[in-house]
């Protein structure tokens, strides 16, 4: 990866983590929630984020079988992304479907009528695995999304709505004889649905220069750590042809690995994720819990009521990715924080907490053969020596 710049020859790419809007709820307006950061991302030719709710008033609360409710936000809170300069909007999570199909084929259209390119998630199996291709500059950029977090009936079929989807089974294996002992978590993707995406890949490859896979997956909460589905996956997308992976789900930033010249971002964390903590859910179907104290326990701090839970939970990052007719020719990331109001800031070297998000990751990708290295505000990704 060289540190070429943008310029009419390249194509900056701005991608982020989990998107959470609720500002209509709050009596605010929707713009405000990423006004902080809102000239920045513009800076892009194209920005991608994560849409992590439903922008509906239509469907019911689904009954599922794990305690967590993120409900459904007004359609209105859309214009937040469009102010902040998102084009590609992926909605394949766990929280796709938490009001059923109708919500879902709502928030599909609301994004297009706001002129947004939703991926990811669709009416049917088909339109979740549709791609969204974006020329700039004669450049052609490719897009698609894929969920391997994925509750029950949240995975789209022939005939119903949902999200693309990675299947992953897990297995528990002993790792010596004392009873006992932590046993080794063994996560598999399902065979059928990689071979899906590789062939996605390859067909999206012949029509574009530059193809992005937006992954949510991986572990909520716990720093580093890694399922071991994820390397598998994400190798196997740039085997197909992937130029850069950008993943999230885990609410937290994780490490980068650089396989074959090409960024697997982990996870991005959140960006700007107005969880309803305080909103109490609908009776029956779901239980409101902090889901992220029975992964790890951590003191409440007074005055983040708006963005409750642990310290690294404020850490973010926005990846920027230059690239041309050949390929990536740099990869490089801003760090972030986010405030009480969770809003995203992205950090200036002067900054002291830009040495505290990079403290934070560095470990994390060495670990993982990566080298990081400052140059201005930006943070650049490559494989150590």
């Amino acid at each position: 990866m060289s540190d070429q710049a943008s310029s009419k020859d390249t194509v900056l790419i701005h991608a982020v983590g989990d998107v959470f809007p609720r500002r209509v709820e709050a009596g605010e307006p929707p713009e405000s929630l990423m006004e902080k950061v809102s000239g920045k991302i513009k800076e892009a030719d194209v920005a991608v984020c994560q849409l992590e709710t439903n922008l509906s008033t239509k469907g019911c609360l689904q009954y599922r079988d794990f305690p967590t409710w993120y409900g459904r936000n007004h359609p209105d809170n859309v214009k937040c992304l469009v102010s902040a300069g998102f084009k590609v909007v992926s909605h394949a999570s766990n929280h796709c479907f938490d009001y059923g199909p109708d919500s879902l084929i709502e928030t599909v259209e609301v994004l297009r009528k706001a002129n947004l390119l939703p991926i990811g998630a669709g009416k049917d199996l088909a339109e979740a695995r549709q791609p969204a291709i974006v020329e700039r500059k004669g450049i052609k950029i490719g897009f698609l999304a894929y969920n391997m977090v994925l509750p029950a009936e949240y995975e789209a079929r022939e005939g119903k709505a949902g999200c693309n989807p990675i299947r992953v089974s897990t297995y528990y294996e002993a790792q010596e004889y004392q009873a006992g002992t932590p046993p080794k978590v063994i996560s598999i993707p399902l065979e059928g649905d990689v071979l899906a995406m590789e062939e996605a890949i390859r067909n999206l490859r012949k029509q574009v220069d530059v193809v992005v896979v937006v992954m949510h997956w991986g572990i909520h909460f716990v720093p580093g750590m890694l399922a071991m589905y994820q390397p598998t996956v994400g190798h196997r997308a740039i085997d197909a042809g992937a130029d850069l992976i950008v993943g999230h789900h885990a609410h937290i930033i994780k490490g980068i690995e650089v396989y074959k010249g090409k960024a697997i971002f982990y996870s991005l964390g959140n960006f700007a994720q107005e969880t309803p903590w305080h909103v109490k859910p609908p009776p029956g179907g779901a239980h409101s819990v902090n889901i992220s104290s029975s992964y790890r326990k951590f003191e409440e701090e007074p005055g983040w009521d708006r963005y409750k839970g642990p310290k690294d939970k404020r850490y973010t990052m926005m990846v920027r990715c230059v690239a041309g007719k050949k390929g990536v020719h740099r990869v490089s990331f801003l760090p972030g924080f986010i405030n009480q109001k969770a809003e995203p800031e992205l950090l200036s070297r002067s900054d002291p907490r830009f040495d505290e998000v990079l403290n934070y990751i560095g470990p994390f990708c060495k670990d993982l053969g990566t080298a990081l290295s400052v140059e201005g505000d930006e943070v650049v990704v490559s494989s150590l020596p």
